[in-house]
């Protein structure tokens, strides 16, 4: 793999002060956000108003190498950013991480690229889907010939750039890879009807027969492959791993989410009461207060595990050793468990809230969808993460080479 020197090269993710400072700003833009959640989950699409807020504070440029003008951060950055995000609106705390993931996917290709992505200052939106190959890229005289659909591109409806993973044809050589394109060389199918986490608008890229060059295609292996991870010079933003990344911080909207969730239901235990019991308010009664303890422990649970799971990530993209692939697949296992304790937090919430979380107009009902959607993506839900820790523990072929 051939890699340009880097430039204003930054080895470490940002400090915790820096992260701090970011979050502060997503918390004072906190009632915009929470205003438009309503509207993104009606309209299938988070608000303009929230994506101008949220580019204003700098949470589109998470990702973007330093060199560039962006913060390069890391898992753990991007994970509380998104948490508290997630807190106001999930559906803008998933366009948030999906933007920047893509960014980090796009820090993987050349330089010569890059230059003409991030070529001025203004914050760029990306979409991504690289789950499964959905097109194919022909190699042709003067480049690659693309065609393909790809749903579930979560932000393509904010999107500049967008990424697909697909099969690649080479003078008969077959393989796997990933093209990126500009918003004018794909179209958009409204495909994204579902029943929570309907603000990320996540509707299907098309791309049919357009002509890229070269630099806008690399091989699989080398945007998921840790070529980038054993360089002990290489840029920070290049290095971090870019799977594990995605899954880890994916996952943090729903926690947010949940957090507010459980505050809403603490709330509301001061001025309602148990039906058909005497107790009022709720929290006068045991079961309700001991309900809400075990919810408040399984949303902490989750968070210490996808924070232990940030901070490995970011560890071990400041050195030169990738992280093992049973080290990996056990971090992957720790995020299946954070959705699904997530998502029982979330079901006894409303348990403990009564009927009236599902009413058509209740908040808690539309996080307990967001939530119980969220956490089924397929980078973090727990059959498949749980086996793939499990394979790691008896050291057998793992049943996904994506870690």
């Amino acid at each position: 793999m051939t890699i340009a020197p880097t430039t204003d090269k930054s080895s470490f993710a940002p400090s915790m002060d820096i992260v701090d400072a970011m979050v502060a700003r997503v918390h004072s833009i906190g009632d915009i956000l929470g205003r438009n959640a309503t509207i993104a989950d009606a309209n299938r699409l988070v608000p303009q108003e929230s994506v101008d807020a949220l580019t204003k504070i700098g949470a589109f440029n998470i990702s973007r190498l330093q060199r560039y003008g962006g913060y390069e951060g890391g898992a753990r950055m991007l994970m509380e950013v998104a948490r508290a995000i997630g807190y106001y609106c999930p559906a803008s705390a998933w366009i948030t991480v999906i933007s920047n993931g893509s960014v980090m996917l796009t820090n993987r290709f050349d330089y010569e690229l890059l230059d003409q992505v991030f070529a001025d200052e203004q914050p760029v939106l990306m979409a991504s889907m690289f789950s499964s190959p959905q097109g194919k890229a022909t190699r042709v005289e003067n480049g690659w010939r693309i065609s393909g659909k790809w749903p579930f591109s979560s932000n393509i409806m904010n999107s500049q750039w967008s990424i697909g993973i697909l099969k690649t044809e080479d003078n008969g050589k077959e393989g796997i890879g990933f093209a990126i394109l500009p918003r004018d060389q794909y179209t958009i199918e409204d495909t994204w009807f579902t029943i929570g986490m309907r603000g990320t608008a996540s509707n299907t890229m098309v791309i049919d027969d357009q002509l890229v060059p070269d630099l806008q295609v690399i091989p699989a292996e080398r945007m998921m492959g840790t070529g980038f991870e054993s360089l002990s010079d290489e840029t920070f933003g290049r290095k971090i791993t870019p799977h594990l990344t995605m899954s880890t911080t994916i996952a943090t909207p729903a926690l947010g989410a949940s957090e507010r969730a459980l505050d809403f239901v603490v709330d509301m235990s001061h001025k309602r009461g148990v039906t058909n019991t005497s107790y009022f308010p709720q929290h006068s009664s045991g079961a309700f207060v001991s309900g809400l303890g075990k919810a408040s422990q399984q949303i902490e649970s989750s968070y210490l595990l996808l924070s232990k799971a940030a901070d490995a990530i970011d560890r071990c993209a400041e050195g030169s050793d990738p992280m093992p692939k049973p080290v990996r697949a056990r971090h992957r296992g720790s995020i299946g468990h954070s959705g699904t304790v997530l998502a029982e937090a979330l079901n006894d919430l409303c348990w403990l809230h009564g009927t009236a979380a599902f009413s058509e107009t209740s908040m808690l009902g539309r996080l307990w969808r967001d939530v119980n959607t969220g956490v089924r993506h397929a980078s973090i839900t727990a059959p498949l993460n749980y086996e793939l820790h499990g394979d790691g523990l008896v050291g057998i072929e793992m049943i996904s080479t994506k870690l």
